[in-house]
């Protein structure tokens, strides 16, 4: 993912958007390197799609329309390269069928099947397929009758800008602008190969100028220069590739090999990943570490209410779970409005700054809060109409004796350890798996022995598993393991949820990957065949979106009908979960709407929101209010 540029619009191509903040698009060129083999170019077909391509490209030429017929007829009057060339592209050329043959290989294969034409008939056969793209070769920029033809078919267009002028891309961006068609600019130098003194990638920075997307073609040797220019800002990277660089013909020695491609994308999407977005977030484990090594303002003796605070009142200790000592100024002066004893935190209320936090006519749905044992108390006094208990394994066992009655309505959030391992009920080893249905069926209990104090039946919540470290597992022993472990717990008197989980799930260390429950349509199939429902976590929702370049909003609506209770929170990236709402990728202006008649119970999931007496909570309740719910 690319720098912020926001003057920057998107292009689309299918079902790909392609631009800043958006991963690079890798277009696997194939060209003329399928030698004019139909069973060649459906090779380099399979191996592009294998390696991870967005799309391959090939090249169309009606030579009778290309070039005068002196050329054709008579090669051997014209200078060397033209005795080389012209019968290579002859012999080369694939027939109409047999390009239809490959862009329904792409179709089947998921990549895009884009194609260079080079006159007006190859641009009418491409039409005729249904191309969703065209690209323009650096040769063609200058011809602006083919650009205008291309461009009035109003299909999103691809410019190479190699061997150009800088006052000639600029004619053909002009041309392309009054057309209103969407386009993007590739930076290339057309020689084969480049050296890497002269590929001068700052041109990339120069043509987003334009304000449109950028990306690179390549004909440089190898792999660095393409992550460069990605991590440069380049939108899109194009590369040659073959089966073997030592084949006859003109383009295999600047061409990348299979291992060679497979590397490079594989490496363009690690750059992806790093490069990020230029929003700041804190990952969870920074926030442990800043909470653990940090340091906060606290009372440096006891402190009556009433007091105006001065500098010598404040002292600066660990750990940081109260007012940051970069607030210090803030604090100074200000009247406390309740008594501190020695070492107490400075809070946030105590500069007089916080949410609003009389949410009692804010939402028509039944909003909630989430609390352990330590701090029920705290949080019923916001007067939430639900309270989520989130329980570890140790809470299992110390479960308070509570007395009376209370209005909300109860949830309970089964442990997602056991000692040292997950719980995990898709787990194929046995001993893990009925390990995990006992710890489930712990916390149903909990449920019932709590429910006689509050409103309803209870909702019990449980992450399903199948979680891996750097492995894929197969999805269908894990369904059946999942189902069987449904049908296991003992759920009467209390209704059983399964939480919707992240590609890239957060435990402490380790590079941990979701293998189930994660797609929108197998947790519709698994709801649909076992009648249970669905504990919808926003946040984990758009990190598998983000991961899988899916619609967020299609996903809603897909679990829609199987959702039961829902955690609402932002989400960051791939594994960027429990954002504050409003500070992560999610379209919160898209979204909320689709939860506009939602009469469900839920609740704001800030990750370490219950710290200074729920404060990210009530934050995340603020913004929320906006939405209708």
């Amino acid at each position: 993912m690319k720098t912020s540029d926001s003057h920057i619009a998107p292009l689309r191509i299918g079902d790909r958007l392609i631009g800043p903040d958006l991963p690079t698009y890798v277009i696997a060129e194939i060209g003329i390197n399928h030698n004019g083999d139909p069973g060649l170019a459906r090779e380099l077909v399979n191996v592009a799609a294998d390696c991870g391509a967005d799309a391959v490209k090939f090249q169309k030429r009606d030579l009778r329309s290309l070039y005068r017929e002196d050329v054709l007829r008579e090669t051997a009057r014209y200078e060397q390269h033209f005795q080389y060339m012209i019968p290579v592209l002859e012999r080369v050329e694939l027939s109409e069928d047999d390009l239809w043959e490959m862009r329904n290989l792409c179709l089947a294969r998921g990549v895009e099947f884009l194609c260079t034409p080079f006159d007006n008939p190859s641009v009418d056969l491409l039409l005729r397929m249904g191309i969703k793209a065209f690209k323009v070769a650096s040769a063609d920029l200058t011809n602006l009758p083919l650009l205008e033809y291309i461009a009035a078919q109003q299909r999103p267009m691809i410019v190479s800008t190699g061997m150009s002028y800088w006052h000639e891309i600029e004619q053909a961006v002009d041309l392309l602008k009054r057309k209103g068609v969407p386009f993007a600019l590739l930076h290339c130098r057309s020689v084969y190969p480049v050296w890497p003194r002269e590929v001068n990638l700052r041109m990339i920075d120069r043509l987003r100028t334009f304000g449109v997307p950028v990306g690179y073609s390549g004909h440089d040797i190898g792999i660095t220069i393409p992550l460069v220019a990605a991590s440069m800002g380049a939108c899109i990277i194009e590369k040659h590739f073959t089966l073997d660089k030592k084949m006859e013909g003109p383009d295999h020695k600047i061409s990348l090999e299979p291992f060679e491609l497979r590397r490079l994308i594989r490496d363009i999407r690690v750059a992806d990943q790093a490069m990020a977005r230029s929003r700041r977030f804190l990952l969870r484990g920074e926030i442990l570490n800043r909470e653990l090594f940090g340091k906060s303002l606290v009372a440096a003796c006891a402190i009556a209410a009433g007091t105006r605070i001065d500098r010598g009142m404040i002292a600066v200790k660990g750990p940081a779970k109260g007012l940051s000592p970069g607030r210090m100024g803030d604090l100074v002066g200000r009247v406390v409005r309740r008594d501190l004893e020695k070492d107490d935190y400075f809070l946030e209320e105590d500069l007089g700054e916080g949410p609003r936090i009389d949410f009692s006519n804010s939402f028509r749905s039944r909003w909630g809060l989430i609390c352990r044992f330590s701090d029920m108390d705290e949080m019923l006094a916001y007067g939430p109409k639900v309270i989520e208990f989130h329980l570890t394994e140790r809470d299992l066992d110390q479960v308070p004796r509570l007395e009376g009655r209370y209005p909300q309505e109860l949830v309970v959030h089964a442990p997602e350890y056991m000692g040292e391992l997950l719980l995990d009920l898709c787990s194929g080893d046995e001993a893990v798996r009925l390990r995990s249905v006992r710890l489930v069926e712990k916390a149903v209990d909990v449920a019932r022995s709590l429910a006689p104090h509050f409103r309803g039946k209870p909702k019990v919540i449980a992450h399903p598993g199948a979680m891996s470290l750097n492995i894929k597992m197969d999805r269908e022993p894990l369904r059946l393991a999942l189902r069987r472990s449904c049908e296991e717990i003992r759920r009467d008197g209390v209704e059983l949820l399964l939480e919707n989980l992240p590609p890239y799930p957060w435990y402490f260390g380790g590079q941990w990957k979701g293998n189930y429950f994660m797609d929108p349509g197998e947790i519709r199939a698994f709801c649909e065949e076992t009648g249970i429902g669905l504990c919808f976590d926003l946040s984990h929702a758009a990190l598998y979106c983000n991961a899988k370049e899916r619609d967020l909003a299609d996903f809603i609506r897909a679990v829609r009908p199987f959702i039961r209770h829902i955690h609402f929170a932002d989400a960051y990236g791939l594994d960027g979960e429990g954002v504050q709402v409003g500070e992560g990728d999610i379209e919160m202006k898209t979204v909320m709407p689709l939860f506009s008649d939602y009469q469900g119970s839920w609740v704001p999931e800030v990750w370490r929101g219950h710290l200074a007496g729920g404060r990210g909570f009530l934050e995340s309740l603020d913004r929320l209010r906006a939405y209708g719910l």
